[in-house]
């Protein structure tokens, strides 16, 4: 009798350990994004000028606020008028492809700039001047990006140096 108590109490700590376990694994949904750059300006892009693409919870150009929530493990609460950053990400190619994992938001909005000075830090304000570009359909319109749970969405971003940072 004293052996199978034993094993019936060892068995229910495995199911107990086990349900744990599996109850602290985080919820995270799994969106994936596939930003696929297409700069065809002049500029150029290597490890030392490289393309950095920025993250968006809201449309930023109509934002009068951008704030930097790249350090949040959260994504923070919408608020009028304000566009949060929530991911960045860069290439060294004016063709790389940048992928942006666990995304947690949807829709998101996707911006591009180019470090032309080879100073940008990856987290002050992009220099003046530097081309960017916008994730859109029609010219002039920012376009969101739909995400959904599970799922692996691509996009293709291009620009040019038509469009400079203010």
């Amino acid at each position: 009798m004293r052996g199978r108590n034993a094993v019936l109490l060892a068995s229910t700590m495995f199911w107990v350990l086990a349900a744990m376990q599996l109850s602290a694994r985080p919820t995270t949904t799994h969106r994936t994004l596939k930003v696929k750059l297409n700069y065809t300006g002049s500029r150029s892009v290597d490890e030392n000028h490289r393309i950095y693409v920025l993250l968006f919870d809201s449309n930023p150009i109509a934002a009068s606020s951008l704030i930097d929530s790249t350090s949040e493990a959260t994504p923070p609460p919408a608020a009028s008028g304000v566009s949060h950053i929530l991911r960045r990400c860069s290439a060294s190619r004016k063709n790389d492809t940048v992928t942006f994992d666990y995304l947690s938001s949807s829709p998101v909005y996707a911006a591009a700039f180019i470090d032309q000075n080879g100073t940008y830090d990856g987290h002050s304000e992009p220099i003046p001047g530097a081309s960017m570009g916008l994730y859109k359909k029609a010219p002039n319109q920012i376009e969101p990006i739909r995400l959904k749970d599970g799922k692996r969405v691509k996009v293709v971003l291009a620009f040019d140096d038509s469009t400079k940072i203010p």
